[in-house]
């Protein structure tokens, strides 16, 4: 401990003489907290907003483009004199999508931006550091539509949110790019980011007040299943001591055979069909180009496994021992599947209808266990086939997934949720034919105390206001300790296979649970994986 904080001193010593050097007045006091900071590529001056200081738009690694299009991140150059860092950098390009919470197309490769929030004053030591990995299906989303700042001040945390590539500028796996690269395997770019991104911050943090040697990654969704597939990554080893994944640790990963077929399917909508020359072929078409051909939202883009960045599927590493052995906070909501139904149905304009649901079924399982899934999840069952499908996506592809990751990582400790307000606020600006309930990603506004996208502070009754706080009490006390709890809050007991408690989060009423495999059919959904 004395060792840290000599470093620690060391660290302000040095923040404090770069704002000398750069012409800006010295610290007055010691444990006042500088808006001109120097990070390993040069000053960057941030703003203060609401009593929480804001360091934005920092690039964690050089533009991706050009010949560096689909190749891993290279160092961010160096720069003179002071760099404003009061606007966050450009979206990741991508498709303009309401789901993903950027609405509008960007065609920017030059993204590789991260953005941090700390408190306004140092504290007796560096604080932890909780990293962001946004979700949007690895096709959308940004760093910068989440507010850390609430988290920030609530936790006494350094927060930070990040950019990665998304869509095929981030997942192309092709033939001619597994030749150029050490291990013979492409389309993890990625996650070569988000790793980037976390050697940015142990390289950096304690310039910003947190300590490089106490970092945690979370993320939601397509972000989850990032914090899963780092935690399955020897390349991200040593990068960071904890882990939060919200509703996705197993999600939307394929092996190298499907995801290069997938990218010659691609490149062949461009006019590259030779394999051999594809991937210069396609370095020479511009953005939207790109964008047109990947298709939308879950447009088949994902982490591949195969290659040095991700070796074995998440499942496999968890199952057999091999990923990082962090302790877990982990979990999903209770009605995941609404926010896909309504969507792809309600959004449109066309409830699903009681013709559609066997359709769908039998789409998704394949004939014979669709006939399985149907006679278990009548439509007798529910209020509407909406709402029949939606508990079948949320049972098969979130819940179930779930309870298999904390099985398979409780050797190494895990703390287990299920959010579970019925009446969340809807964020969405849709309003959809059936109840929202506790639907994908309604947790977010709990989390940052703020509506993504919009920055704005929910519509919470008191019950919710006060579930928020508690939700983030407990994401940051367990980024800081790897328990989280402490403080007087609702004891929260550890996942354990021999006895199963999963947390439930919901206003004025939160205790654990033991009949979340059973609430969500987990036994029926092992034989039809299986």
């Amino acid at each position: 401990m004395m060792r840290r904080l000599t470093m620690w001193t060391a660290a302000v010593a040095c923040v404090s003489a770069s704002g000398l050097a750069g012409g800006v007045p010295a610290v007055a006091q010691a444990n006042s907290a500088p808006l001109v900071v120097r990070t390993d590529k040069g000053l960057v001056r941030g703003i203060e907003n609401g009593g929480v200081r804001e360091f934005l738009g920092i690039p964690y690694a050089a533009p991706p483009v050009g010949a560096l299009r689909w190749r891993p991140p290279r160092p961010a150059a160096r720069w003179s004199g002071i760099r404003d860092a009061s606007q966050p950098g450009s979206n990741c390009a991508q498709t303009g999508n309401i789901t993903t919470g950027v609405v509008a197309t960007s065609t920017a490769e030059d993204c590789l931006y991260l953005n941090v929030y700390a408190p306004p004053r140092f504290s007796f030591g560096p604080r932890p550091v909780m990293m962001w990995i946004h979700g949007g299906g690895f096709t959308g989303g940004a760093g910068s539509i989440y507010d850390g700042a609430p988290l920030a001040v609530t936790g006494n945390a350094v927060v930070v949110t990040i950019n990665y590539r998304l869509g095929p500028f981030g997942f192309l796996a092709l033939p001619s790019l597994d030749a150029e690269s050490h291990d013979g395997s492409s389309g993890d770019y990625g996650l070569m980011d988000q790793q980037a991104a976390l050697r940015w911050v142990q390289r950096n943090a304690l310039a910003f007040g947190g300590d490089p040697r106490n970092v945690t990654i979370f993320g939601e969704s397509a972000g989850g299943a990032s914090v899963c597939d780092n935690m399955a990554s020897p390349t991200a080893a040593g990068l960071f001591e904890r882990a939060i994944a919200e509703s996705g640790c197993f999600l939307l990963s394929q092996n190298q055979q499907q995801a290069e077929q997938h990218g010659a399917s691609f490149a062949a909508q461009l006019g590259c069909t030779d394999p051999a020359t594809a991937a210069a072929c396609l370095r020479g078409k511009p953005a939207d180009a790109l964008l047109t051909a990947a298709g939308g939202v879950l447009g088949g883009w994902g982490p591949v496994i195969g290659g040095r960045t991700l070796p074995l599927q998440p499942a496999t590493a968890f199952q057999t021992g091999r990923y990082a052995h962090v302790p877990l906070l982990q979990g999903t909501n209770h009605d995941e599947g609404r926010f896909f139904v309504g969507f792809e149905f309600d959004a449109i304009g066309h409830p699903m209808t009681a013709a559609q649901y066997p359709v769908v079924l039998a789409a998704q399982f394949g004939a014979a266990d669709a006939a399985k899934v149907e006679a278990r999840y009548p439509l007798s069952a529910y209020p509407s086939p909406d709402l029949a499908y939606a508990s079948v996506f949320t049972d098969a592809s979130f819940s179930c997934p779930a309870l298999t990751a904390d099985t398979f990582a409780a050797r190494t400790g895990v703390y287990a949720y299920e959010f579970s307000d019925p009446s969340p606020p809807n964020d969405f600006g849709i309003t959809f034919s059936f109840p929202l309930g506790a639907a994908h990603s309604t947790e977010l506004q709990y989390v940052f105390g703020k509506i993504p996208f919009l920055d704005t502070t929910p519509p919470f009754t008191p019950a919710q206001a006060a579930l928020s706080v508690q939700m983030m009490k407990y994401w940051t006390r367990f980024a800081a300790t790897g328990n989280p709890n402490g403080g007087g809050g609702p004891f929260w007991p550890a996942f354990t296979t021999t006895r199963q408690q999963v947390q439930e989060l919901i206003p004025a009423g939160i205790a654990p649970t033991t009949s979340f495999g059973a609430d969500h059919q987990c036994a029926f959904w092992a034989q039809i994986e299986g």
